[in-house]
């Protein structure tokens, strides 16, 4: 990830070196630093929402058990206090985790919309400016850092789901063998013994098709591939290296351009290339 400072003095590239008036760059770097602001507190936003999903899924997962476990009598000897003050703890744990979860998302839409007026304002002033060639590629340069961040934040997000479905596999893999041999040599175990070795086996089978239908890891690999490719790109014009070494700032950063649209192009065709196999794939079926 492009070290903060970096990403900061990035954005504010363009109201520094151009002949502005003071207004105009005043405005342009209240307008860089909100939208900084803005990014961090939807970040945290997002990654406290996770926790808050996570927090819900347990909650289900031990209002079910308990419940049902209630219900059927798998303590037939022991139900009371334990089975009914743990489901009813259990379903008020799930209400607060539900409730928690509706009551920011109004917040994080809010934040989104922010981000999008900044964002159109943050155009509105680099059109205010003298047009030319040059100031259009600044502005293309420093718009590479969006085009970083979207590409990074939408591959690991890929690659979490793809990490849970390939543990859910391994691990629902292993438990569902465990259980149905302990059930084959026991025959007398309890029924809900067979009906939980199915039913991690029903997991296991949905997440393997989910991973070969959607495909999360090939498309996180392509769009962190991009990222990379372009945040490379990104420093060598920076820094005149490389192919750019030795070329003016307009030469430098027209090939800066050029460079870019074709690794955009390339993964927008990578992505289509995934789909147009996953409809095929489900055509077959």
């Amino acid at each position: 990830m492009i070290d903060k400072l970096d990403y900061l003095r990035s954005r504010r590239e363009l109201c520094e070196r151009q002949p502005v008036t003071s207004e105009l760059e005043a405005q342009q770097r209240e307008n860089a630093t909100t939208i900084d602001q803005g990014q961090t507190v939807l970040r945290g936003l997002k990654t406290v929402q996770r926790l808050r999903v996570l927090w819900l899924l347990a909650s289900l997962g031990a209002a079910g058990f308990l419940g049902w476990a209630m219900l059927v009598g798998i303590w037939t000897s022991y139900r009371g206090a334990f089975s009914v003050i743990g489901t009813i703890a259990a379903l008020v744990s799930t209400a607060a985790a539900v409730f928690f979860l509706l009551k920011a998302r109004p917040e994080i839409d809010e934040i989104r919309y922010k981000l999008h007026e900044l964002q159109a304002q943050r155009l509105h002033l680099a059109a205010a400016q003298e047009a030319n060639p040059l100031v259009a590629l600044r502005i293309y340069r420093v718009s590479a850092l969006d085009d970083i961040q979207d590409l990074e934040e939408r591959a690991n997000q890929n690659r979490r789901t793809a990490n849970i479905f390939q543990w859910a596999i391994i691990i629902g893999s292993v438990a569902a063998t465990s259980l149905t041999g302990a059930a084959a040599t026991n025959p007398d175990i309890e029924a809900w013994f067979r009906w939980l070795a199915a039913a991690i086996s029903a997991v296991v089978s949905i997440s393997a098709g989910a991973t070969g239908f959607f495909k999360f890891r090939e498309r996180s690999f392509g769009q962190q591939q991009t990222a990379d490719a372009i945040k490379k790109h990104y420093k060598a014009v920076e820094l005149r290296i490389g192919e750019y070494e030795g070329d003016d700032e307009e030469t430098a950063l027209g090939r800066f351009a050029h460079s870019v649209e074709i690794l955009k192009d390339e993964q927008r065709k990578r992505e289509l290339q995934l789909e147009e196999s996953t409809e095929s794939h489900e055509s077959r079926t």
